[in-house]
């Protein structure tokens, strides 16, 4: 069976875990070398450890995406181990799961704290920026490549909490737009996958508490259940192959049917 990403490289933010952990698995398995970053080592290294057992090639970056030192530590990686870059995956973010971990509250604008909206703007929007700043000249450098930034649906429509994050999600959806549109003619794509609701840490503690609430999701959905990281995983291989060569500037949502 062919590879879909033989011997291309690319670096995935937010690689230790849940999404981009499985997008980087699939990937290694598409033939693709890997520079996984995350914010701790322990999942780097683990990523990194489970890609070497099935023989693939992967190297990890512990690094904050909201600070430039560390992007671009990331990126050089790429260079210096791989030679360039060809696919940037900007998966990293936070979102409810950010209360246990980092003390963030995923609120509505007017309850939302001033530190908390700096925060969410850095590490989902400004972190996305930061990477493309840098990480698109080096797609150039190779003659074009693939951007993928992850947002949600929540980029798509308006809710009643989650406000910073909302924002900061339709940014990245027009940057993805604004980057198609610059540097096509440079053979760069450009392309948003927006997760409905998906079964991660993430949403752990505030949508899939119970099984009753899964249950609500799952019947709440159209296609029947809440989706998988393998899901995503998917659709982020199919837009850094080649199969998707015409498609660029675009925002898919991947939710099972919720904003159908």
């Amino acid at each position: 069976m062919a590879r879909l990403l033989e011997g291309r490289v690319a670096l995935i933010t937010g690689a230790g875990r849940g999404q981009g952990l499985s997008a980087a698995q699939l990937f290694a398995d598409n033939g693709a070398k890997l520079v996984i970053t995350d914010l701790d080592s322990e999942s780097v290294d683990a990523a990194v450890a489970a890609i070497a057992d099935k023989g693939g090639d992967a190297v990890g970056s512990v690094g904050d995406v909201s600070k430039s030192e560390d992007v671009r530590a990331a990126l050089a990686l790429a260079k210096d181990r791989f030679g360039g870059l060809d696919i940037l995956y900007n998966n990293a973010g936070i979102g409810f799961s950010a209360k246990q971990r980092m003390g963030v509250e995923m609120t509505d604008l007017v309850n939302c704290t001033e530190e908390d909206w700096d925060r969410i703007i850095a590490i989902n929007l400004t972190g996305v920026f930061l990477m493309c700043k840098y990480g698109v000249p080096m797609l150039t450098e190779r003659g074009g490549g693939v951007v993928i930034n992850t947002a949600s649906i929540g980029g798509l429509r308006g809710g009643p909490s989650a406000h910073a994050y909302a924002v900061s999600k339709a940014g990245v959806i027009h940057i993805s737009r604004l980057i198609a549109r610059t540097y096509g003619a440079k053979k760069i794509r450009a392309n948003t996958i927006c997760p409905g609701v998906i079964d991660t840490d993430m949403i752990h503690s505030h949508m899939l508490m119970s099984n009753a609430a899964r249950d609500a999701i799952s019947q709440a959905t159209p296609i029947g259940r809440i989706g998988t990281p393998r899901d995503i995983a998917e659709l982020a291989l199919y837009l850094a192959s080649d199969a998707a060569s015409f498609i660029t500037g675009q925002a898919i949502a991947i939710d099972g049917g919720m904003t159908a």
